[in-house]
């Protein structure tokens, strides 16, 4: 069993995301230069690469309430007979906080979601992650009791409205996990570059999960799979990131760290079930 706790399918609605997806990120980092897209445009072109790699059941991060990719449009998905293999949690952004707290007690009314999500550079206004003007949208999660999971990346800070390197140091989650250590907090991106950073910040607190998604590949990525082999082996994620990389070059990255046997089934699958409520 596998679980892929990031990806973006072309659900209804959603098609002209995930072509849209597909190469941005090679044209930011040279890491990537080489990595061939995925061909797949369909569900079904998904679900059968999903097939190939053995990869069981995928984490869909919403994104907001708007047309092409709402909310609405994801649950609809879920819902829908091809969903039964995929986990949506709730996109709150481009929203105040009022509006975040709104949409994720009218979205964790239906049962059908797992977990809230959010680019923090997303969040109306622009506030840091750490920030306890945030604190309703920590208790919305609490009360619902779902996993919050914060995309936080070199990435994010670059395509932030006022770029800020500091803005995604896991430092910031430091005085949420303190205050909430019931609220599951899930860094996707891991937190790049602050690779050492993130992992102290995790070893601190166990209510924090890494996902470094395709950034496991990067200068300083491996230092993740370390940390699963020294201690953090409960506390890691796999994820591709699909479509940004394809399926094939995710699993390559996570399978070339030799992980042992009982480690290698909770990064892929052990700690994303109890993330899920699936145990």
């Amino acid at each position: 069993m596998v679980i892929d706790f990031k990806m973006k399918p072309p659900i209804p609605g959603w098609e002209d995301m995930f072509a849209a997806g597909k190469t941005p990120v090679k044209e930011k980092f040279k890491a990537l230069k080489d990595v061939e897209p995925t061909k797949a445009r369909t569900l079904d072109d998904v679900l059968a690469e999903m097939d190939g790699q053995g990869i069981t059941h995928s984490v869909i991060l919403g994104r907001n309430n708007e047309l092409n990719s709402s909310n609405a449009e994801l649950l609809e998905f879920l819902t829908s007979q091809k969903g039964e293999r995929f986990f949506g949690f709730i996109g709150i952004e481009d929203m105040t906080v009022e509006e975040a707290v709104e949409t994720i007690h009218k979205y964790a009314a239906t049962g059908k979601f797992h977990g809230v999500a959010a680019n923090p550079a997303k969040i109306r206004p622009l506030t840091g992650i750490g920030d306890p003007s945030l604190d309703p949208i920590f208790e919305a999660c609490l009360e619902h009791d779902l996993p919050f999971c914060m995309t936080l990346s070199l990435l994010i800070s670059l395509i932030s409205e006022k770029p800020d390197y500091d803005y995604i140091h896991p430092k910031q989650l430091i005085r949420i996990a303190d205050k909430y250590p019931e609220l599951k907090l899930i860094i996707s991106h891991a937190a790049w570059p602050f690779v050492q950073e993130s992992i102290a910040v995790a070893i601190h607190y166990p209510n924090i999960y890494l996902c470094p998604d395709f950034y496991i590949s990067f200068p300083g990525g491996g230092q993740y799979a370390e940390a699963a082999k020294a201690g953090l082996e409960d506390q890691l994620l796999y994820a591709s990131c699909y479509p940004n990389v394809p399926y094939d070059y995710a699993m390559a990255h996570y399978n070339k760290h030799d992980l042992p046997e009982d480690i290698f089934e909770k990064v892929m699958s052990g700690n994303a079930k109890k993330l899920l409520g699936l145990e």
